[in-house]
C-alpha cells in the first residue's frame, strides 16, 4: 500500500478534517488520481491498495470514500456514488482478460484474480449468458501468470493483464463480450461513500482531479510506461481509446443491466438502488 497526502489540518476545535480516500494503483486509475499524487491536498489522506481490500476498508469505516469495484456497491445497502466519475469501457477494455490455451467454450475450470470482485462477477455472468457454460471457479493471486496455472483458464485484470495480453493462445476481452451482449458500456469502478456521511468538498476535489488528469494523459502514459515496462503508445491508447472516465446516462444504464444480471446469478443483494451523493 502507498500513502499520499499532506498532514491533515485541524478545524477551529482542533479536530482533524482530512478525509480518508482509497484508490487503486493501476494504470487505469491514474487520470483520476495523478493530480492528487503530484500535488497532495490537505483535505485528503490518500492511500492505494487492491480493489477488494479498498472495498473491505470502506465497509469497515476505515475509509470515507473509495474507488471500489461496482459489484461491491450492489452488496451494501448504505452506499452512495459520487456523480460524473467512473472507470468504464465501451467495447474492448484490454485489461480484463480471460486467458486460455483452449477455446473458451471448452473451459471447465477457471482461476479468478482475487483483487477485483467486479471482474470475478463479470466473468461468471458472461460465461453463463454469452457462452452458456458454468465452470468451476477458484481464486488466484494477482501475480499469477497465464502460463502458470492448473485450470483451463485464468482471469487477470489491470496492469498484469496488459503485461501478458499476447502470451497465450486465447485472451477473451470481457469488455468486448459485455458490449456484444448488451450494447452498453461497462462500469468497473466508481468513487463511493457511505450514505449520511459529510464529505464536505471532497466530491468537487475528486472531479477537479479527474478534469486535470484527463489533460495530463500524455504525461501519465510516458511515466507509467516506464514504471510498468510497457510501450508508451500502448499506455496512451489504453487511456484514450479503451478506458473512459465519465458516468453519464449510458454508463448508468450499463450499471443497471449489470445489477440485473448479478441478481440473476446470485452475486448481489436485492433492492439496491443506484443512488448518488447528490440525491
Amino acid at each position: 500500500m502507498v500513502t499520499g497526502g499532506t498532514p491533515p489540518r485541524p478545524d477551529q476545535m482542533g479536530r482533524l478534517t482530512s478525509k480518508k480516500v482509497g484508490a487503486v494503483s493501476f494504470l487505469n486509475t491514474k487520470p483520476l488520481i495523478y493530480p492528487l499524487l503530484q500535488s497532495p491536498s490537505p483535505d485528503i489522506d490518500l492511500s492505494l491498495d487492491y480493489p477488494s481490500l479498498l472495498a473491505d476498508k470502506l465497509q469497515h469505516g476505515q475509509l470515507d470514500v473509495a474507488l471500489i469495484p461496482t459489484i461491491e456497491y450492489f452488496r451494501q445497502p448504505n452506499y452512495r456514488i459520487i456523480p460524473n466519475i467512473s472507470i468504464s469501457s465501451k467495447g474492448p477494455v484490454g485489461s480484463i482478460l480471460l486467458f486460455s490455451q483452449k477455446p473458451i467454450a471448452d473451459c471447465r475450470t477457471v482461476r479468478l484474480d482475487s483483487s477485483s470482485r467486479t471482474s470475478q462477477a463479470l466473468v461468471k455472468i458472461l460465461l453463463g449468458e454469452y457462452f452458456q457454460i458454468y465452470p468451476d471457479f477458484v481464486l488466484c493471486p494477482p501475480t499469477t501468470q497465464p502460463s502458470e496455472h492448473e485450470t483451463d483458464a485464468v482471469l487477470l485484470i489491470g496492469d498484469q493483464a496488459l503485461r501478458y495480453r499476447n502470451s497465450v493462445g486465447y485472451a477473451l476481452d470481457l469488455g468486448q463480450i459485455w458490449q456484444d451482449l448488451t450494447d452498453l458500456p461497462f462500469v468497473y469502478a466508481c468513487w463511493v461513500g457511505r450514505s449520511g456521511g459529510d464529505l464536505g468538498n471532497l466530491p468537487q476535489i475528486l472531479d477537479r482531479s479527474k478534469q486535470k488528469g484527463l489533460q495530463q494523459i500524455d504525461q501519465i502514459a510516458q511515466l507509467e510506461a516506464k514504471n510498468l515496462g510497457l510501450p508508451v503508445d500502448l499506455c496512451y491508447r489504453y487511456l484514450t481509446q479503451h478506458i473512459f472516465f465519465d458516468l453519464g446516462e449510458a454508463e448508468v444504464s450499463g450499471l443497471r443491466e449489470f445489477y440485473r444480471l448479478a441478481l440473476k446469478y446470485g452475486l448481489a443483494k436485492p433492492d439496491i438502488p443506484i443512488s448518488f451523493l447528490s440525491d
